[in-house]
């Protein structure tokens, strides 16, 4: 069981919280598709670790970051021009740089270079890879971007939507370790070519510890002399690969990433990738839906969280019609803006939940030791796993295969 001051920790990012430094020092944070922002284009409003920034994209294609409040007057650079790669603050003309940078202030006349050099601000790195823009928001030095499969893929092989959603990031998260509620929650979006392997009674965990996180096996007995295996993949601290579409789409994969914007928002950037060629079709799950505001709308406690009873009187199982993570993220929103963990009564099928959770204060512990920590993720780029699902003889283990490189031969 968690208790209350490890839900503190696992939870608070905003301010000195342990969780903030650790991802603030150590990890690039995606927040955006590359694709929202256009060249020479509206600034993008960003919040992350309750930190408000605000990224660009220059006319010549370089991104940049930085804080949202003009240095000067507080003014929000949301409102800016883009100038070159630079922004000028609409209020007293005021120019920084793609890195924050004041670089020019009118004002001051022919003392204007030696003024701004003056001028204190923060620098963010931000850059641009697997179809995500990432943040980088500590002062000092940056690790590579994370060796993550999509990262590889050609363009037309991955697929990104983005939403912002109104509660904490680890509850979001957890739902894509949580295989028994396929059985329930997304019932009225399952493949029925596969519906009978995958939805054959409750799942047996089974956990396996890696450098980088957990690999966690959902085992399932269709009652047929086979055993079907739902392995996903936890990348400390916030990525989750799912099996996706297989075993329809042997080499169709998920990815989750749950980003926190401040204690009691995140991100989610949900992915599907395809490891051998264009991404299948999506529309029957997104059709219609924005991509970088797939939560558009207004989603709270009176409006039942988008939810419609009349579909549900219809036949619908869940009443959440508009896509298949609206499921997911009206249940996580009801728990509140941050759950309160020593209250759950967890049983056997939360097996992964628990132990990524441990996984995750372990984390915090070595940090507060002064111990290093693999921003890099240079274990996963050694020893990771891709997501799998599949029908096998009863008897076989699911530990074999899936690792990149044995996949990448095989396929």
């Amino acid at each position: 069981m968690v208790t209350a001051s490890e839900n503190e920790r696992l939870t608070r990012v905003t301010g000195d919280a342990p969780l903030g430094r650790l991802l603030r020092a150590n990890y690039w944070l995606p927040f955006a598709r590359s694709e929202a922002l256009a060249p020479g284009g509206a600034p993008l409003r960003v919040r992350l670790l309750g930190t408000d920034l605000v990224a660009f994209r220059g006319e010549d294609g370089t991104p940049g970051l930085m804080d949202e409040a003009c240095p000067h007057r507080r003014a929000s650079m949301a409102l800016a021009r883009v100038e070159g790669c630079a922004l000028r603050c609409i209020y007293h003309g005021w120019k920084l740089d793609h890195e924050g940078r004041v670089i020019e202030v009118p004002s001051e006349g022919a003392r204007s270079a030696e003024f701004s050099a003056r001028v204190r601000t923060h620098r963010y790195r931000v850059a641009d890879g697997g179809g995500l823009l990432w943040a980088f928001l500590d002062e000092g030095e940056a690790p590579p971007l994370p060796p993550l499969p999509f990262m590889s893929v050609p363009a037309d092989g991955r697929q990104w939507w983005r939403m912002t959603v109104r509660c904490n990031w680890l509850q979001g998260f957890e739902g894509a370790l949580d295989s028994v509620h396929l059985n329930w929650l997304h019932q009225g979006w399952a493949d029925p070519d596969r519906a009978g392997q995958v939805l054959a009674g409750s799942p047996v965990y089974e956990i396996g510890e890696e450098p980088y996180g957990l690999r966690t096996a959902a085992i399932r007995q269709p009652g047929d002399g086979t055993v079907h295996f739902r392995v996903a993949e936890f990348i400390a601290p916030f990525y989750a690969f799912s099996a996706s579409r297989q075993p329809t789409i042997p080499s169709d994969n998920s990815c989750f990433i749950s980003v926190p914007v401040d204690d009691e928002t995140h991100i989610l950037l949900f992915a599907v990738w395809d490891e051998a060629g264009p991404v299948a079709d999506m529309a029957r799950f997104f059709d219609g839906l924005d991509p970088d505001d797939l939560l558009a709308g207004d989603f709270h406690q009176g409006n039942a969280w988008g939810q419609d009873r009349a579909a549900m009187a219809a036949g619908h199982f869940s009443g959440f019609t508009r896509s298949v993570l609206h499921e997911d993220l009206g249940v996580q929103m009801s728990m509140g803006p941050i759950v309160d963990r020593p209250a759950e009564q967890l049983c056997a099928t939360d097996l992964a939940i628990v132990r990524m959770r441990r996984f995750l204060l372990d984390m915090l512990d070595r940090q507060e030791r002064g111990e290093p920590i693999d921003g890099a993720l240079a274990a996963y780029a050694r020893h990771g796993h891709l997501p799998g699902s599949e029908v096998a003889p009863a008897g076989a283990d699911w530990r074999e295969g899936g690792r990149r490189d044995r996949f990448r031969a095989s396929g």
